[in-house]
């Protein structure tokens, strides 16, 4: 028989409502949500219970990393001639490249790569776990 070890995901909580006086002024909400919330159809969901704790509301959710900025992290922007279509919206060139016909740039593909992190999806190097 399997057994699921619990494990902590951040996910955001409403903030408490303060109490009389301010008692719970600044304390978050900690909820404890079972598997099942998660996955609805799963066996092993009667045996698994997830502990969430809360993140502020006013920070980041990715820690800092030298993940790109421009792509996310994908590595891949939307075409800046074709905005992500695909195809030419009008002639160009003096009608070398006809308008309905794949875009010139992206040759179709609706996506280029980042011109930031080269396609890396990361700035500056080795991609590293660098955590303060």
């Amino acid at each position: 028989m399997a057994s699921c070890s619990p494990f902590v995901l951040p996910i955001r909580a409403k903030q408490q409502d303060p109490g009389i006086h301010g008692t719970n002024s600044g304390m978050q909400e900690i909820k404890i949500l079972g598997v099942r919330d998660f996955f609805h159809n799963s066996s092993t969901a009667r045996r698994c219970c997830v502990r969430v704790k809360a993140a502020p509301g006013n920070q980041n959710t990715k820690p800092n990393s030298m993940i790109c900025a421009d792509c996310d992290g994908n590595g891949a922007v939307l075409c800046s001639q074709c905005k992500g279509s695909g195809v030419n919206s009008a002639d160009l060139f003096n009608g070398r490249f006809k308008a309905g016909d794949s875009c010139w740039l992206c040759g179709g593909r609706k996506e280029m790569l980042c011109g930031n992190c080269n396609g890396a999806g990361f700035i500056g190097g080795f991609m590293s776990t660098f955590d303060e």
